[in-house]
């Protein structure tokens, strides 16, 4: 009688989690990602959770969490959105985690969102939305403060949600992203060859580039800052990495309207693999992007020990630190300039390495799946 009763206390103590794992489904971006290190390092470090991971019909991928660590205590659901208002109670959560802007269920203690970045909400002119930015920002703001609380990666998030939503900011959960221990240092020469080769890169020295013709992403800034310091960047190559075309921005247009088109490769979107030996061997990485909730790239880079030149505003000098060059994005000039600073000088070079080595290290994934299950804790009393 006492062993069954202290069963159920201990069966009691168990929390069910469900997780929106859409963003892991198919070609993953940011939001992807993040999704995917967090719910495998929840799991691996937690064995009195169990997770049910949603994800729409079709999508169900088992097969690429099956060497998880605790795999055994996670449920893979397909659902579509309008089945998921009744999952919560069907499934008996006792909490749902909303990993990108929407909650699409709750569990008996409610549920928390994350909200990465309000980028659409500053700039609506960018949305491809039919009806515009607006109906999804009035969306986002309600799921926000139904929310039992609202995650973000930055402080600089934190105070886009006071100052967009009208969130307190009580209400709000700041926990930075992680970076991937598959981003350290690698040198490998034949792996290089073979990947200069598959790619195109001829040149033995280049700078890199990373994000795509996404406007915020600011490719245009870039190759325009690059045409004013052509002479002094020598022979190196500009390497873009991304998908090339974007409604709003293209790569190679871009690029011929600069006459730099021999001085530019668009490779497309590249592998982790593939990351991992450019930014391992590139003389600078710039990321002049217009607007970051966080900026995972920059900490990849200074991972693998790249110098990194980035912008001076929104999340980005935040996660930087000290650890790079910080340059105004919208001013071509001041971005060239700098890149030639960096590029001239070979002990800053250095510097920026090592800072860029030890910062990338205060950011784990193993934190953020501490701070996490501490907030699911918190909320499930």
């Amino acid at each position: 009688m006492l062993v069954d009763f202290f069963s159920i206390l201990l069966e009691g103590a168990r929390m069910r989690i469900g997780f929106d794992a859409n963003p892991m489904v198919g070609d993953m971006g940011g939001v992807g990602w993040h999704s995917y290190h967090l719910l495998r390092t929840m799991m691996a470090q937690q064995g009195d959770i169990d997770f049910v991971a949603y994800a729409k019909p079709g999508a169900v991928r088992p097969d690429a969490v099956s060497a998880w660590t605790g795999v055994e205590r996670l449920e893979w659901v397909n659902s579509s959105r309008w089945g998921m208002g009744k999952r919560g109670a069907s499934d008996q959560l006792d909490l749902y985690h909303g990993t990108n802007f929407k909650m699409q269920t709750v569990g008996r203690y409610g549920g928390v969102v994350t909200i990465h970045d309000l980028w659409l909400d500053r700039h609506p002119e960018y949305s491809k939305k039919m009806l515009g930015q607006w109906p999804s920002s009035f969306k986002t703001r309600q799921t926000a403060l139904r929310a039992r609380k609202a995650i973000t990666v930055s402080e600089f998030s934190a105070r886009e949600l006071v100052e967009l939503y009208g969130l307190k900011r009580e209400h709000i959960v700041v926990i930075p992203n992680g970076v991937s221990e598959d981003f350290v240092p690698r040198r490998d020469d034949q792996a290089m060859a073979e990947l200069r080769k598959r790619i195109g890169l001829k040149a033995e020295r280049y700078v890199l580039f990373i994000g795509g013709a996404d406007p915020r992403k600011n490719h245009q800034i870039f190759l325009e800052a690059v045409e004013m310091q052509r002479k002094k960047l020598g022979s190196r190559m500009l390497v873009l990495v991304g998908s090339p075309v974007h409604p709003f921005g293209n790569y190679e247009e871009t690029a011929r309207r600069r006459s730099l088109q021999e001085k530019v490769l668009c490779p497309g979107r590249l592998s982790t693999s593939d990351l991992q030996l450019l930014y391992s061997s590139t003389d600078l990485f710039v990321f002049p992007s217009l607007y970051e909730g966080f900026g995972m790239p920059v900490l990849e880079a200074m991972a693998c020990g790249a110098p990194v030149l980035t912008s001076n505003s929104t999340a980005l000098a935040e996660v930087a630190g000290d650890a790079a060059v910080l340059a105004d994005p919208q001013d071509a000039r001041a971005l060239g300039e700098a890149m030639v600073r960096v590029l001239e000088d070979e002990p800053l070079r250095a510097a920026l390495r090592a800072k860029g080595f030890a910062r990338a290290k205060q950011f784990s994934w193993e934190q953020v799946a501490i701070k996490t299950i501490a907030l699911y804790r918190e909320v499930c009393g």
